[in-house]
């Protein structure tokens, strides 16, 4: 009996050593474990009644960067948006397809590795991707003569919080920052994702440690002020907890916002109700977006995080 006992503590130092060995070597790299792209265009917004352009741009180490730009008539405004860890922005075109008919150009893209954008995703080239494309944006708003807004879905959110909050006061060319379903930084959704398993739970100890902390959002989001910035999160999301969007929204400084959206992982506008409080937002930045004449610029409902115990690579 005691000989058996032993060897089962042996088999299990064994294989959660071995696990975490594989697992640290993954996320070292990042790009397993935050990107999970497709090539695959499965659909093109003409085929749902869009005029677009494509727009390619290259990185400075020479990447070549897809995105579609999606005009609206007499517009208003341009909203550059970035999209979740998963897929490509022919399914995420979903959360941004309803902005032209509202008066808004949209300007979409891919990261690296991503539907027609060449190379592999990973840190830091990502933002490499992001600095390329928004390189082309100043140059079509500056011709247009339109105000510039920044919507970030889950990891999009994440990259927006981190690129554009460090930009120098002569590039921030952006009126208002909206983030839906940001997460806090690399090592908590890490730890988050790792505790929903039983079999990986005693890593949530050991691997986030392997992890970047220079791309956290909660460490950077202060950055953006004065920018108005606008956070969006559902306690019914089960990929991205409630709460960490929560810790982000309390490190940001005034002015801002919150609202509570309903639903899962980032079906936020799908709902018309929460893409009527986005266009108040566009509209009026300084004013809440939700209509409540109380202040709602320091303060949020903190009701439990929801997950679940599945993994969370589907959508970030």
């Amino acid at each position: 009996m005691k000989l058996a006992w032993n060897s089962a503590i042996t088999f299990r130092v064994l294989f959660y050593g071995a696990l975490a060995i594989f697992l640290v070597t993954q996320m070292s790299a990042c790009s397993s474990y935050f990107f999970y792209p497709m090539k695959e265009i499965l659909h093109t917004p003409d085929e749902g009644g869009l005029e677009y352009e494509d727009v390619v741009v290259k990185t400075r180490d020479q990447v070549k960067i897809h995105g579609w730009l999606l005009p609206a008539q007499n517009p208003k405004g341009i909203v550059f948006f970035l999209h979740g860890n998963a897929e490509n922005i022919s399914t995420h075109i979903n959360s941004v397809y309803w902005l032209p008919e509202q008066g808004y150009d949209v300007l979409l893209m891919d990261y690296r590795g991503y539907g027609r954008s060449e190379g592999s995703p990973d840190f830091p080239e990502v933002f490499w991707d992001v600095d390329a494309m928004y390189q082309w944006l100043e140059n079509y708003a500056k011709e247009k003569q339109l105000p510039v807004f920044i919507l970030g879905q889950s990891l999009g959110a994440a990259i927006s919080s981190v690129y554009f909050s460090q930009l120098p006061p002569e590039k921030r060319i952006y009126q208002a920052i909206a983030l839906d379903a940001v997460f806090a930084g690399h090592r908590d959704i890490a730890k988050d994702v790792l505790n929903r398993n039983v079999i990986t739970w005693p890593l949530q100890f050991i691997v986030p440690l392997f992890l970047p902390t220079e791309y956290n959002p909660k460490d950077h989001v202060a950055g953006f002020s004065p920018t108005p910035l606008l956070f969006i999160h559902s306690p019914d999301d089960q990929i991205i907890p409630f709460d960490q969007g929560r810790m982000v929204f309390e490190q940001a400084k005034a002015p801002k916002f919150w609202v509570t959206s309903h639903g899962p992982h980032i079906a936020t506008f799908g709902n018309l109700h929460y893409r009527q409080v986005l266009l108040n937002f566009l509209e009026n930045p300084l004013e809440d977006p939700t209509g409540d004449p109380r202040p709602n610029t320091e303060s949020a409902p903190t009701p439990s995080a929801q997950t679940d115990s599945s993994s969370s690579h589907n959508q970030k």
